[in-house]
């Protein structure tokens, strides 16, 4: 699956996982979407503090689905920041 992460940016991407962020206190306080490369790097982001929890996991959810229905996707218009 490839995914482009900015301009000129495109990555080869073996899986994608959205987690809940939890900072080890039980609450959850936001939205963390992980990518495995294909070469076995792992690239961690966090959705904004400006959008909401709820808001922040069906984007990631639906931008996973598109990832696996087409095959690509562009990440670079998720209000997110690298961890």
């Amino acid at each position: 699956m490839r995914v482009l992460f900015g301009e000129g940016v495109v990555k080869e991407v073996y899986s994608a996982e959205v987690k809940p962020l939890d900072f080890g206190d039980g609450q959850i306080s936001g939205t963390e979407i992980d990518f495995l490369l294909e070469g076995g790097d792992t690239l961690k982001y966090i959705y904004s503090q400006n959008v909401a929890i709820e808001d922040s996991g069906q984007r990631a959810i639906d931008f996973i689905k598109t990832l696996y229905n087409e095959g690509k996707a562009d990440f670079t218009r998720e209000p997110v920041e690298m961890l």
